[in-house]
């Protein structure tokens, strides 16, 4: 117990020596979780939108009907308005954001107000047709007469002027990836402005909003388990392989293996030292959390078992690489095509539902993409639902590995 607490210790202040493994365990997740949590913690989306109104009169004014339809994209929450001049022509441009400074313009056409009264005339006629043809035959045969006048002197009327919808344009840039979002608003502001061009004042349908549930995660919230379990994983799948192949190619393992230390022992004392740094590092990462964001997270019994088993089956398994690899940077090379891979299809850097629909079943075998879960779970949300899981996960991942790393490990056995 004394050799054990005594290279646990050792172990503990190299590493502490060691700028890389310190900047790699420590501050940068860190970086990360500031990054990420800052950029994710804005809110709702807010898209620009240049708006070009050409319906305007002698003196340069916008039409009432035109104003009142800008004026229906301001109220648009999403939608960040910005009005273009409309002397500017943007009939030839080709390269709309340099001409406007906007990635997307939406031009109205002169005489918009004109033809949206024309249209919607026409369909209230419509409506009144429809109606008439639809009572006809519980008239008399003088009211069916003036009716049909009535319906000669309708069709007249909307024969006349401009026919068909009128057709306001959105200039796009080909790279835009709010396209859609974008038009998606605009369908409905157009949905809504025609209703009232018609007289709909009450829509026959609503959708009524109601909250139920949990209050879903804040961006730190997301963010917070996530980088924990990086930071476990960088550390024990990267930098302790580093730190055993070093040992192993400067002599120091095999020194070590001419001492009383057991190969076991050896194994565990970099188990330990890993499981302190992880809990240690947690600490940290929590207080930034609460000094920069305000979330106040205090860990329970439950999550810090979960961290110090992630760290062992972690560590483990980079004992199995640094027995292994003979060189350091080779190892570091091995540790990272597993680690990133891991944190890139694992829900690390985004949420699941962001991927691919193959992704995410590919993610569901992932043991990184439970771990984290199951932390933010009992965390964040204060949930114990498939932490079990985990749990059984992770301790047959550490059995597995800390079997293979004993197997790997060549003791007294070096050249």
């Amino acid at each position: 117990m004394k050799r054990l607490a005594s290279l646990t210790t050792t172990l503990l202040r190299d590493w502490f020596r060691n700028r890389e493994a310190v900047f790699f365990a420590l501050v940068f997740p860190l970086i990360l979780l500031l990054i990420f949590s800052t950029v994710f913690a804005g809110g709702a989306a807010e898209f620009d939108l240049g708006v070009q109104n050409n319906d305007v009169n002698e003196t340069g004014a916008p039409t009432p009907l035109s104003a009142t339809f800008v004026d229906a994209l301001e109220r648009a929450e999403p939608l960040n308005v910005a009005h273009i001049d409309s002397d500017q022509d943007l009939s030839n441009a080709d390269q709309i954001a340099e001409a406007t400074g906007h990635q997307r313009v939406l031009v109205i056409p002169n005489g918009f107000a004109d033809r949206v009264r024309a249209q919607s005339g026409r369909v209230r006629m419509a409506v009144i047709r429809d109606t008439i043809t639809r009572t006809r035959g519980n008239l008399t045969d003088d009211q069916q007469t003036a009716l049909d006048q009535l319906q000669a002197n309708m069709t007249a009327q909307a024969g006349s002027g401009d026919s068909g919808s009128v057709e306001v344009t959105l200039l796009l840039t080909p790279d835009d990836d709010a396209a859609g979002a974008v038009e998606s608003i605009l369908d409905s502001v157009v949905g809504t402005f025609n209703d009232r061009s018609i007289g709909v004042e009450e829509p026959t349908t609503r959708i009524q909003t109601e909250e139920r549930g949990a209050e879903g995660i804040s961006a730190v919230g997301y963010f917070l388990p996530a980088f924990i379990v990086a930071m476990i994983l960088i550390n024990g799948v990267m930098t302790v392989p580093s730190a055993v192949a070093s040992f192993k190619r400067d002599g120091t393992l095999k020194r070590l293996a001419a001492t009383p230390l057991r190969k076991h022992e050896w194994i565990l004392a970099n188990v330990i030292q890993q499981s302190i740094l992880a809990v240690g590092i947690t600490g940290v990462m929590l207080v930034v959390a609460w000094a920069v964001f305000g979330v106040r997270v205090v860990p329970g019994p439950l999550s810090i078992a979960l961290i110090v088993l992630g760290a062992i089956a972690f560590t483990a398994l980079g004992m199995m690489i640094g027995g292994i690899i003979r060189d350091s940077g080779s190892a570091i090379s091995l540790g990272g095509a597993i680690a990133l891979p891991l944190m890139f299809i694992s829900g690390i850097f985004w949420e699941l539902d962001l991927m691919p629909t193959k992704l995410q079943q590919v993610a569901e075998f992932s043991p990184v993409t439970h771990y984290h879960r199951s932390l933010r779970q009992l965390l964040i949300l204060d949930s114990t639902a498939g932490v079990a899981g985990t749990f059984g996960l992770l301790l047959g991942l550490a059995v597995i590995f800390f079997v293979g790393a004993l197997f790997v490990t060549r003791w007294q056995e070096f050249d």
